[in-house]
């Protein structure tokens, strides 16, 4: 059995990415040998990069004890799943500072993502993809882009029926899953 981490990739005030980090875990933990659990970055205090050697020169020895917990923390899991929202066309800067923190702690592990915005997230997964390799992960063959819509949102800005509104993205959530339970075998 794997323990994945679903990455929540954005910390602003009124983030959609709990909302659809709960609608993946529900859907994902749900008959799976896999165990999930979510990764809130507003959990984990991570100043701007701030070690003295790039990540991959200090091999996973960190000064700073943020460094060194968050290191400790994500060396627990096996694989992740982003929840991967788009800013300016690209990824929050607090989920790239989160990532670009590791190496070693990275290295080999299979890594997805669930982008999505008004263009599906289009933009910010194509920079999360290109940028995968530099961390070390193995990038898996599955990933979703939901492309958001107003009408999924209340009159507070909350998102609602999300199994209604990503009914779609079930089967790519499966195989998500699937290629998770193979990459960590």
């Amino acid at each position: 059995m794997a323990r994945i981490g679903i990455i929540l990739g954005s910390t602003r005030p009124h983030r959609v990415s709990p909302a659809i980090g709960q609608w993946a875990l529900s859907h994902l933990a749900s008959g799976s040998a896999n165990t999930y659990e979510i990764i809130d970055l507003r959990d984990h205090s991570l100043p701007f990069y701030d070690e003295p050697l790039p990540p991959r020169a200090a091999g996973g020895n960190y000064q700073h004890e943020h460094t060194q917990a968050w290191a400790q923390f994500v060396s627990g899991f096996d694989g992740f799943v982003v929840i991967l929202p788009e800013y300016n066309g690209n990824m929050p800067a607090v989920l790239k500072n989160a990532l670009d923190y590791l190496f070693v702690e990275w290295k080999g592990k299979p890594i997805t993502y669930i982008s999505f915005g008004g263009r599906a997230g289009m933009g910010s997964a194509a920079g999360f993809e290109a940028a995968t390799g530099g961390w070390g992960f193995t990038l898996l063959p599955t990933h979703i882009n939901i492309r958001m819509s107003r009408s999924f949102f209340n009159e507070a800005g909350e998102l609602v029926d999300a199994d209604a509104h990503f009914a779609e993205h079930l089967p790519a959530l499966r195989a998500i899953d699937a290629d998770l339970s193979q990459a960590v075998r």
